[in-house]
């Protein structure tokens, strides 16, 4: 079923436009967010970029269910799988986070995609007794369906929970919607990302409208992706991550990116660097942060595979 550009508009607003009915309800007057774990890359390519390329569809999709689930339904593989391990704000809160995703297909336009991330930090002072220590649980689970060779839809379901002292702790759901349009090595993807009620004592999660793209450049054995990302959340927070994707004869890749982001965004403005390498279909990447009073010093590393 082909799709011509009116038919993209229409239903990308409409996509929207839904998105959007329950903004009253986010919305907080300057007030903080809860689950930021929600906004931590669980991806070393992204990571590697400060952010950037969530709509790209040349990397691995193991990670989808984090992400964008539109562009794994445009993945050319059966199966992607990924884990990954990162050291998140040493400095700070000092938190170990360990993340697995994989992505099937179906059939060879649907796509499905789980992910479960747990992300742990040192004990606090009054629960050294208990051998307590503070953690955040995500499970996420999504599809992905190309309606044409141009255009998919993407919907991800989430549970989190955050174990903050031994008898207390908070849980939320939250749904992603994406919209992906490619033409002409061109990448575009909008939607909404982590829509969810309140919680705590009337927190909102940091949900955001969020629009992406991508653009790649063909050299003789370079293949560059120029990826930008950003999100405007309901809070009046925004972020903006803009980075690049350097392939080097298939086999290396080298990224950067800067991410900008507001005084109250969940993610900090920072500086990203990565780079990865590729053999019978394993990659194995790494990144890390600089440029960031709280994030300075992070660091992942992940295994992917894909058949």
């Amino acid at each position: 079923m082909k799709m011509n550009r009116l038919q993209f508009v229409s239903l990308l607003a409409l996509v929207l436009s839904l998105a959007v009915l329950p903004l009253r309800a986010q919305v907080s007057a300057g007030g903080n967010e809860a689950f930021g774990a929600l906004r931590v890359d669980r991806d070393p390519v992204r990571m590697g970029m400060a952010g950037a390329g969530s709509s790209l569809t040349t990397q691995n999709q193991a990670f989808a269910s984090f992400g964008n689930p539109a562009a794994a339904a445009f993945s050319s593989s059966k199966v992607e799988a990924g884990l990954s391990y990162a050291s998140w704000s040493p400095h700070y809160a000092g938190a170990g986070n360990i993340a697995s995703g994989v992505t099937g297909h179906v059939t060879e336009n649907v796509a499905l995609s789980v992910g479960f991330a747990r992300q742990g930090y040192p004990g606090l002072d009054f629960e050294t007794a208990s051998a307590f220590k503070p953690s955040d649980m995500l499970l996420r689970v999504g599809a992905g369906i190309a309606f044409s060779e141009s255009f998919a839809l993407g919907v991800t379901a989430g549970y989190a929970k955050e174990a903050l002292m031994s008898d207390y702790s908070l849980s939320a759901f939250s749904v992603t919607a994406m919209a992906q349009y490619r033409v002409a090595g061109l990448n575009v993807a909008a939607g909404v990302a982590h829509l969810g009620g309140k919680v705590g004592e009337g927190y909102p999660l940091p949900s955001s409208l969020k629009l992406a793209a991508d653009y790649g450049l063909d050299f003789e054995n370079l293949g560059l992706r120029i990826a930008f990302d950003g999100d405007y959340y309901f809070s009046g927070n925004y972020s903006v991550a803009a980075g690049l994707d350097l392939g080097i004869g298939g086999a290396g890749f080298l990224r950067g990116g800067y991410r900008f982001a507001s005084a109250g965004a969940a993610i900090p403005s920072c500086l990203g660097l990565g780079g990865g390498a590729r053999f019978a279909g394993f990659e194995l990447d790494f990144a890390f942060l600089m440029v960031s009073e709280s994030l300075s010093g992070s660091w992942m590393a992940g295994v992917s595979y894909r058949f």
